[in-house]
């Protein structure tokens, strides 16, 4: 590495890993907020609307549809980039090739073989248009000695070790091969041999993926996709903490006030309906469960709401009043009132 890639590098990783940092920090904040809040009971109101949101039938086929999209795409995506990570180590492991038996994979390197050369009439001549782009996966076929024939792609390693892809333009009296790129208008220097083969193009290839493999291969690339996995972990792992302090939460709320929009279903129907009043909102339910929500207009109500839950059932013509002291942290309540029989 020149050291300017090497600079590129180090900023690269100080970047993401910072980035890295600052998000798990702000996020932890989030997160212990928002604990707090539950616990306070601050978010009631969101976790009771959000429960009668969620009982109903459509939106639990539309959430179980979401879920398994969500599991697709997820696992769609790791189907994807653990094999490309894959790959670009074993292609940098084994010199940017990839051996699959006898097919090998090769990321192009360079422009050589994007264009056919206005100096080079060989190329419309023969119709020969497998040209391929930069950071274009190309598949490689071994090949037995004899077998290379004029105009073939190959895929070679000349005098400095470097990964050549160019078109067999001459062969020579001694076994050699010329080669050119077909953008470049001069043959190239060095005339490989056949030990100097790694594979023939099959004339397949896969547009732009090398782009990524090149990335992968990098030190940024590296500290990139750790950061990406150590993220997506964390974000899961503050996630499930905020949903149990939620359901938590709600089990304490539904006990408390036998909040439950579908307790009457698959009852025999009766003259039935409930009215919960809590911050600021009523709820109104009947023998169907829930019917709908506004704010409490009854100024009594309203006082009393932002600290107690007022249950009002009114059923076959006996009202029942219960007052429920909603406490933050943990629930603690008491009847008052006469009960439904």
């Amino acid at each position: 590495m020149s050291s300017l890639e090497i600079i590129a590098a180090v900023a690269t990783s100080l970047g993401v890993l910072t980035f890295a940092v600052i998000f798990t920090v702000l996020y932890s904040v989030y997160t212990k907020t928002s604990i707090k809040e539950v616990r306070a009971g601050k978010r009631d109101i969101e976790l009771m609307d959000a429960y009668i949101h969620e009982m109903k039938r459509s939106v639990k086929i539309r959430r179980k549809i979401g879920s398994v999209l969500k599991g697709v795409c997820f696992y769609g995506i790791l189907a994807v980039l653990i094999p490309v990570f894959a790959v670009s180590m074993i292609n940098k492991a084994q010199g940017n090739v990839t051996m699959l038996g006898r097919r090998a994979v090769m990321v192009v390197a360079s422009g050589s073989m994007s264009v056919q050369h206005p100096s080079n009439a060989y190329l419309s001549a023969n119709g020969l248009d497998n040209q391929f782009d930069t950071y274009d996966m190309i598949v490689l076929e071994r090949v037995e000695e004899g077998e290379l024939q004029l105009y073939d792609v190959i895929a070679f390693v000349d005098h400095t070790g470097k990964n050549v892809i160019h078109r067999i333009i001459a062969v020579n009296a001694d076994g050699s091969f010329t080669t050119r790129g077909d953008a470049n208008n001069t043959n190239d220097e060095f005339h490989p041999r056949y030990e100097n083969i790694v594979g023939r193009y099959t004339n397949r290839h896969i547009p732009a993926v090398g782009s990524l493999i090149m990335f992968l291969q990098s030190p940024g690339g590296m500290v990139t996709l750790l950061a990406l996995v150590y993220c997506i972990v964390m974000l899961d792992r503050f996630n499930g903490k905020l949903r149990d302090e939620e359901a938590d939460r709600l089990d304490q709320l539904c006990t408390a006030i036998d909040f439950d929009p579908e307790y009457t279903a698959g009852k025999p129907r009766a003259e039935f309906v409930e009215t919960l009043y809590y911050k600021g909102y009523v709820y109104l339910f009947n023998e169907r469960g829930f019917v709908g929500k506004d704010e409490i207009a009854d100024e009594a109500y309203l006082q009393k709401s932002d600290s107690t839950a007022i249950r009002v059932v009114n059923k076959n013509g006996v009202r029942s009043e219960t007052e429920i002291p909603i406490e933050s942290e943990t629930i603690e309540f008491e009847r008052k009132g006469d009960e439904a029989p």
